[in-house]
């Protein structure tokens, strides 16, 4: 069991705040209706609380009525794998689980090891990637909140790699053979940090992609789409239970929050787009 390393900057450390910002919130707006079957996938903004945490509850809440067995979070890593480390491509935790400043959550320990057996050339248990990389923990207390008692398998990645991507669309087939109660959290934001017309086009670019469930790297190659989380968007789509594309519900950035993204967005600031999303159910 290792502590958590990100609270206060993302999240706070005090565990009765914690507790009360994660809580299950029954007045979330909820228009098009929650997810019925599992498997499922939901979009979750990496970004701190003061900045993401109302569009956390709306892409959880989207779930809040399944009991699903495994939660996997599929997250992106902002830094290069070492070379030590190639060529795996996907690294999974070390530990039996975390330790949260108000609960601790198991990880899945036993798909862990399946997969590193089934898979070895891709994954690895890498702790220290998750030390540098506050995704995953930043979405445990929500996981916790929504999906209390299930455990978590995290998995990171920053590959574009199309190969690749066919791989860890396999191991993502394989969880669910292995586990069909499973819920999928995405971890991911909508476009780089970029100027406000870029980075509002490149997040238009990447919505349209996903509503439709069309492929996503042509777009990154040509440098049209810019999101870390490429590959978990593409592992997904490759799923047979999840082929109808995203329903996004809320986008924000910079204070605004809409229901669809504007056809402009005028600021001096270099921004990131954040959604809510869920998977449609087939």
């Amino acid at each position: 069991m290792h502590t958590s390393e990100h609270q206060t900057i993302f999240y706070p450390s005090d565990s009765k705040e914690l507790t009360a910002l994660c809580a299950m919130r029954s007045q979330v707006p909820d228009r098009d209706g929650k997810l019925t079957k599992l498997p499922a996938a939901i979009i979750a903004p990496h970004a701190s609380y003061a900045v993401a945490l109302d569009l956390l509850h709306r892409s959880f809440s989207a779930i809040a009525d399944l009991k699903p067995k495994l939660v996997v979070i599929l997250a992106p890593l902002h830094q290069e794998a070492l070379d030590i480390d190639k060529p795996h491509f996907l690294f999974v935790p070390t530990e039996d689980g975390i330790k949260l400043p108000h609960t601790e959550i198991m990880y899945a320990t036993e798909i862990r090891t399946t997969l590193l057996s089934l898979f070895g050339d891709a994954i690895k248990a890498e702790h220290s990637y998750f030390v540098e990389e506050p995704a995953v923990e930043l979405t445990l207390p929500l996981v916790d909140a929504y999906c209390k008692g299930a455990p978590v398998l995290p998995l990171l990645t920053n590959t574009c790699d199309a190969d690749q991507c066919r791989t860890y669309a396999a191991i993502l087939k394989k969880i669910v053979s292995l586990v069909p109660e499973t819920v999928f959290v995405l971890s991911a934001n909508l476009n780089a940090i970029l100027s406000a017309p870029l980075a509002t086009e490149h997040a238009k670019m990447l919505v349209s992609l996903l509503e439709k469930g069309e492929p996503l790297l042509e777009s990154v190659h040509s440098k049209q789409i810019s999101s870390c989380s490429i590959a978990a968007f593409e592992a997904l789509r490759h799923q047979s239970w999840g082929k109808n594309g995203w329903d996004f519900t809320c986008f924000y950035t910079e204070g605004n929050e809409s229901e669809k993204l504007p056809q402009e967005f005028k600021t001096k600031e270099r921004i990131v787009w954040h959604a809510s999303a869920k998977r449609k159910e087939v």
